[in-house]
C-alpha cells in the first residue's frame, strides 16, 4: 500500500473523530457551567434537581416544576419483549406524570434511587418510620447495650 495513501486514510478517520470529541467536550463543559448557574444538586437522564425546582430538559425552553408536592418512585422492571431489565423513574405531580427509563445497570439504578430520595426529601415527603427501619435508618442515638 502506498504510504501517502495510508496517511490519508488515517487522517480521514482521525480528524473527524477528533472534531466530534472536541464538540462533545465543549457541550459537556457548557452543561456543567449551566448546572452550576442553576444550582443543580443532582441530575439523571434529562432531569435536573435544584433545592426548589425540577428542571426537565435543557436550555431556555426547559420545563421547570416546583419540588413542593412532587414525589418520585423508582422501579426495576423486565418487559416481556425486552432482553434486559430497565430502570424506571416516575415523578408524580399535580398535572402530568414525568416518566424516564434507562437500561439497567448498577450505576443507573443507584443514581435513579438517589435522585428519587433527594426529590422526595426536598418535596416534603419524609420516609415513614416503617420504611426507615426497614432500610436500616434509625433516628437518634443508637444504643448497643442490652437491657438488663
Amino acid at each position: 500500500m502506498d504510504p501517502i495513501l495510508g496517511h490519508a486514510w488515517i487522517g480521514a478517520i482521525a480528524i473527524p473523530l477528533a472534531m466530534v470529541m472536541a464538540i462533545a467536550f465543549v457541550l459537556e463543559q457548557y452543561q456543567q457551567r449551566q448546572d452550576r448557574v442553576d444550582g443543580v444538586l443532582l441530575s439523571w437522564d434529562d432531569l435536573r434537581l435544584t433545592r426548589s425546582l425540577l428542571i426537565v430538559g435543557s436550555g431556555r425552553d426547559a420545563e421547570r416544576y416546583p419540588v413542593g408536592g412532587l414525589s418520585a418512585k423508582v422501579e426495576v422492571t423486565r418487559s416481556p419483549g425486552q432482553p434486559d431489565d430497565e430502570v424506571h423513574l416516575v415523578i408524580k405531580n399535580a398535572g402530568v406524570d414525568i416518566r424516564r427509563r434507562q437500561p439497567y445497570s448498577y450505576g443507573a439504578s443507584g443514581n435513579a434511587q438517589m435522585f428519587a430520595i433527594k426529590l422526595n426529601m426536598l418535596g416534603g415527603h419524609p420516609r415513614k418510620a416503617s420504611d426507615a427501619s426497614a432500610a436500616g435508618v434509625v433516628d437518634g442515638p443508637r444504643s448497643d447495650r442490652h437491657a438488663a
